[in-house]
């Protein structure tokens, strides 16, 4: 179903990611886009998952400004090509062409709209195509899935990062979770729990969060609650500071404006100056947001 892969650089990256993470998921505007299946009433906006459902052109017309405007890290998710009729090859394909145009992908594997509420069902739909991705040296990042806390309870968030990090953290795959707005962590709801007990399971396991803001919070409310965020990361309230890795957990302010984007009521200038608010948070003892995923 994928078009032909556009030739591109022999340049690739290597399958190693930085911890920094520079993208925009759904804030930047191509003009002439086609309308495309799912996309926005503006179809000058570029959802990056959605890059597979444009023609090899438009593809090309995409990466040459996301290229102009420094975007390094693309997220796709495989739960939405699966859904559209694309075929593990072909969305192997498609991270391909990314790695050869100077991208990193980042992939997501599960979805609440496209996957079962039982880890060994989302297992079997994400972790063949992981290995394929993996064996490609073409899934640089990926995510357990999108707006985990929404749709699966925290015993089988659990066993999903323990069973994807088996097959991403040998092979240097950075490892991500994405919950639902505003949280930071998602752990057993009990007298007395907290977000260092998630946490503190993760180390040798999960890189870091790619985190939603909450679309009611203003800019100081926001910089207020990533502080938050980057205490417990430091060391604060129980935490570890080492993720097994070498260093803290990264926090990446990843979802700010994407859905007033969608709907129109956020340009890509307010998007950028919103992801800006976000990066300029002051850090906590060294430990910094390590990067926007949408708008910088």
């Amino acid at each position: 179903m994928n078009a032909t892969v556009v030739a591109a650089s022999p340049v690739r990256w290597n399958t190693v990611a930085p911890r920094e993470y520079r993208g925009n998921m759904c804030g930047v505007r191509v003009p002439g886009l086609p309308l495309i299946p799912g996309g926005a009433l503006d179809a000058s906006l570029v959802i990056s998952w959605f890059i597979d459902r444009y023609d090899a052109l438009n593809r090309v017309r995409i990466y040459n400004v996301w290229r102009a405007k420094g975007i390094v890290d693309v997220a796709v998710s495989w739960p939405d090509s699966r859904d559209y009729g694309f075929s593990e090859a072909e969305f192997v394909n498609t991270c391909s062409e990314l790695v050869a145009h100077g991208f990193l992908p980042c992939v997501f594997l599960s979805s609440k709209y496209y996957d079962p509420a039982d880890t060994q069902g989302i297992l079997r739909n994400c972790v063949p195509v992981l290995r394929k991705l993996i064996a490609e040296g073409v899934a640089p990042r990926a995510v357990v899935g999108w707006e985990l806390s929404l749709w699966l309870q925290p015993v089988q968030v659990q066993e999903l990062i323990d069973a994807l990090a088996a097959e991403c953290v040998p092979h240097g795959v950075k490892l991500y979770v994405h919950f639902q707005e505003g949280y930071f962590a998602f752990q057993k709801d009990k007298p007395g729990s907290t977000t260092a007990e998630f946490w503190n399971q993760q180390v040798g396991k999960l890189t870091g969060v790619l985190h939603q803001k909450t679309l009611a919070w203003d800019d100081a409310e926001y910089q207020a609650r990533i502080v938050d965020c980057l205490e417990r990361f430091a060391g604060g309230y129980g935490f570890v500071t080492d993720s097994g890795f070498g260093h803290p957990f990264d926090f990446i302010a990843y979802e700010i404006t994407a859905m007033l984007q969608f709907d129109g009521t956020c340009s890509e200038d307010e998007g950028n100056r919103q992801g800006q608010i976000a990066l300029n948070t002051p850090p906590v003892k060294g430990v910094r947001v390590m990067g926007s995923g949408n708008g910088q």
